[in-house]
């Protein structure tokens, strides 16, 4: 289903306040920890398997858990999860799960979907979560630091708009 004539296009949605996108933020926090706290399990299990056949030694007196923690590759392999998490949302449709529930909807400024640069640079301006403080700033017309330096913006969509897009983000 295509959106009706009555309705305005994507580009030209309200954008996302700073409440509304603290909602959606709180939504994808939980299920960012699950996912971490999955992978870190996943670890822990590959870590034993490794231990218990011989192709990896744990120095003397170290706890499994203290080994990952410390350990680069590991800590690459959070992050990965992590980003993966956020990229493969924002590229395939737009939302997460927290900013479906909110209505919400990432586009670039010209209402496409984000390349794989815009949803990186958002990543990292992002300062987890603390660039939207600058949408309390006015004049800044609801755009957040992370809006600013991806060229990105968040819009409300109705509740008719958000029930017919799907997770490819196809209307």
């Amino acid at each position: 289903m295509s959106a009706s004539t009555s309705s305005p296009a994507l580009n030209e949605r309200p954008r996302a306040g700073f409440f509304r996108r603290l909602g959606a933020w709180v939504y994808d926090l939980l299920i960012v920890v699950a996912i971490l706290l999955l992978a870190t399990l996943i670890a822990l299990f590959l870590q034993a398997g490794l231990v218990a056949t011989g192709l990896l030694t744990l120095p003397e007196g170290t706890e499994p858990s203290e080994f990952l923690r410390t350990n680069l590759i590991f800590q690459a392999y959070l992050f990965s999860c992590l980003f993966g998490f956020f990229i493969w949302f924002w590229r395939r449709g737009g939302q997460t799960a927290g900013m479906k529930t909110w209505r919400l909807k990432l586009q670039s400024l010209d209402g496409q979907r984000l390349t794989h640069r815009q949803c990186i640079v958002r990543l990292l301006t992002c300062f987890f979560g603390l660039g939207n403080i600058l949408l309390l700033v006015p004049g800044l017309k609801k755009r957040s630091l992370q809006d600013i330096c991806s060229n990105t913006e968040i819009i409300v969509l109705s509740k008719e708009e958000n029930k017919h897009i799907n997770w490819k983000g196809y209307l």
